[in-house]
């Protein structure tokens, strides 16, 4: 389907989804979401792609016992593809009892299998994706667990302007790394919210949480790309890792894109449901008024629920701009099909200026 501005267009193109692993588009940015055990308490710029050397102040004491706290929470995950080989290897880190944690969203990309280890020694099955956003880098993804894990709390402060801890899994080098750097106030990329940080970080720090003497998470490292195709690390705020998690319904079953089949569903009714209610997207303002006012085209997942509600959506491919993205997912968290059984339904849409 296909929106110029506040005009929509005929839905068309409906069809049921091929299972394949959510994809960047071409040269854009993608997209833009209890406990037992005691918790282990210029505004469109990016950090130069380039970093030379690494956060260079000398880790407080304070800072130091805090990394070491929150050490049992942060993990080793590796990602395997369907034939069992290799894909990727990343850091992590437990975000609740349960054993839900966040990665980066180039770590979990392509998999159909993982195992997350931790410091102990522990090595836990990874059952899949429960809510991702490719354009932040971010990937919020559950591990099996019978008696709860360690994790670690995020922090509500919005502004700070004090060093913190990036801190990575001690599995990756002999002793716990740990560096420190000084992190600012909130700024902005075409992607979402960032923090400002003293120096740039390592592309080996991605994944990695950024801690408060308190323990509590302020920030996660990500990788972000620029226009011309280069990568650098940027600080994703711990605000923007809530928002992640607040998307994740309790009913929300984790999964591996391509593997859904392996999830339970009703057996297909013969009948063919039909879309009841499909209101088109609404071409947003904030994009109008850009300069160069800016389009894309994604394909965007929707799993109704037996009772015909859109019960989540899903970015399949994204527009390349997130403002565009959450447009769509909007409207289409609106749509309902008749009553019958669960299914899902893979749309495609296009915003023109």
């Amino acid at each position: 389907m296909s929106w110029r501005g506040r005009k929509p267009a005929q839905v068309t193109g409906l069809a049921t989804p091929s299972p394949a692993p959510i994809q960047t588009p071409r040269a854009a940015t993608v997209a833009t979401p209890t406990l037992t055990p005691s918790p282990i308490a210029s505004p469109t710029s990016t950090p130069s792609p380039t970093p030379t050397p690494g956060p260079s102040l000398t880790p407080s004491s304070e800072l130091r016992k805090a990394a070491k706290k929150v050490g049992p929470a942060i993990i080793l995950i590796s990602v395997f593809d369907p034939s069992g080989q290799l894909l990727h290897t990343g850091t992590g880190f437990f975000v609740s009892n349960d054993g839900r944690f966040i990665t980066n969203w180039h770590v979990a990309d392509g998999g159909a299998h993982a195992v997350a280890k931790s410091s102990d020694g522990k090595i836990r099955n990874v059952t899949g994706v429960l809510a991702s956003s490719p354009a932040l880098d971010l990937a919020v993804l559950r591990s099996e667990t019978k008696v709860g894990v360690p994790f670690l709390r995020l922090s509500k402060t919005s502004e700070l302007d004090a060093p913190v801890a990036v801190v990575e899994s001690s599995l990756a080098l002999r002793e716990q790394p740990v560096a420190t750097v000084e992190v600012s106030a909130q700024q902005a990329d075409s992607s979402g919210e960032l923090f400002a940080t003293s120096s740039p970080l390592l592309p080996q720090t991605s994944g990695a949480p950024l801690v408060d003497e308190n323990g509590e998470v302020v920030g996660v490292a990500t990788l972000a790309r620029d226009s011309s195709g280069a990568s650098s690390v940027v600080v994703r705020p711990a605000s923007a890792l809530a928002s992640l998690l607040a998307r994740i319904a309790p009913e929300t079953a984790a999964r591996w894109a391509g593997t859904e089949a392996e999830s339970p569903t009703p057996t297909p009714s013969p009948k063919k449901l039909r879309i009841v209610s499909n209101p088109a997207p609404v071409y947003p303002q904030q994009a109008r008024r850009a300069n160069p006012p800016i389009g894309g085209s994604g394909r965007f997942r929707i799993l109704f629920g037996a009772n015909g509600d859109a019960r989540e959506v899903q970015v399949v491919r994204s527009t390349g701009q997130s403002i565009l993205d959450q447009a769509a997912v909007d409207a289409l968290q609106q749509w309902r099909s008749e009553p019958g059984r669960e299914w899902s339904l893979v749309v495609p849409i296009t915003f023109r200026p």
